[in-house]
């Protein structure tokens, strides 16, 4: 009985994982649409949207204490890496 609510407990963590994951990366994406539209009115470059995404980041983290450190780093990691994306492209796109 004991494993059996150990491995329910396991499940039900590994789940709420999962979900913060998903989570952060649809936040990500959702800021990175925010900064481009923002961005693209202003005619500015990859490195402003770059800005933009951090300055909102930090803003809304500091506008409350309900978010955990942990969270906003997971946030910040799916922004870069959704950026390095970005960036690679246009690289390739140049060298070509």
């Amino acid at each position: 009985m004991k494993q059996l609510v150990i491995d329910i407990l396991m499940k039900i963590a590994k789940v709420e994982v999962d979900a913060k994951e998903l989570t952060a990366q649809v936040e990500a994406q959702s800021l990175l649409v925010a900064a481009l539209i923002l961005t693209a009115g202003k005619g500015d470059g990859a490195a402003t949207i770059s800005e933009n995404i951090q300055n909102a980041i930090m803003a809304a983290t500091t506008s409350g204490n309900n978010f955990l450190q942990t969270d906003v780093d997971l946030l910040l990691t799916h922004v870069n890496r959704l950026l390095a994306v970005t960036r690679y492209v246009d690289e390739k796109a140049e060298a070509q």
